[in-house]
């Protein structure tokens, strides 16, 4: 019988050796990838809420005819009162008017009517912040007027005065102060009526009395949009 050779074993293909090795280096970089997270961005805590602790000193510097002067905002004393200053100088509410009251004890702006007989309405009130410490015993205390009287009586949030000398107790816890000048006081007393702002700066972050009453703020922005300021 003749011989037949025996049949010659498949051909291994010399690139599957090498697929299979590329396989298991891709699947170990794989899983040692997804366990290392040294690249990865650690997690940040999230900000907490701004409060008035965080709030530093805060001033208002204002440009006058006569030269400028400035007052801090006792935000500690008069927060409301103070962010309502603030969002008044934010808008521009008071550059270029005029000190339409005058008199020998205050210096008052804030009426875009410049006219003691026909006063502005900004379409909302606050009510008035007293504090034990701020008392009418110096001068240069900064304060806003009322709508009367009465204890009840709202403050009118878009005027302000400025005192020249120490007044009686009748004005302490009447009219509720919200600064105090700390530079400049010989402008003030220099003032003369109708007399001009020309313009009034915040110095200092004020930030978080704004992230406070960012509720406020923006109940008393609708109100003012809608109010008749006759410089419109």
């Amino acid at each position: 019988m003749p011989h037949r050779p025996a049949p010659s074993a498949p051909r291994r293909s010399s690139a599957t050796p090498a697929l299979a090795l590329l396989f298991v280096a891709c699947l170990l970089a794989a899983c040692g990838s997804a366990g290392d997270e040294s690249n990865s961005p650690a997690p940040t805590a999230p900000r907490s809420a701004l409060t008035l602790e965080d709030q530093g000193p805060i001033f208002a510097r204002v440009e006058t005819d006569r030269g400028v002067f400035r007052f801090v905002l006792r935000t500690d004393r008069a927060p409301v009162s103070c962010a309502n200053f603030v969002n008044l100088v934010d808008r521009g509410f008071f550059d270029g008017l005029d000190f339409y009251r005058h008199s020998r004890v205050i210096r008052q702006v804030g009426n875009p009517y410049n006219d003691d007989g026909l006063r502005f309405t900004p379409g909302y009130t606050i009510a008035p912040e007293f504090a034990a410490d701020l008392r009418f015993d110096r001068g240069g205390l900064v304060a806003m007027s009322r709508l009367g009287d009465e204890a009840t009586a709202m403050v009118r949030p878009n005027e302000f005065f400025v005192t020249t000398k120490p007044q009686s107790e009748r004005f302490t816890f009447k009219y509720p102060v919200f600064g105090e000048v700390v530079e400049g006081m010989e402008v003030v007393l220099a003032i003369e009526p109708d007399e001009t702002v020309r313009s009034i700066v915040i110095e200092g972050d004020a930030a978080p009395l704004r992230a406070v009453h960012a509720d406020l703020i923006e109940q008393w922005n609708e109100r003012l949009d809608a109010a008749p300021d006759p410089r419109r």
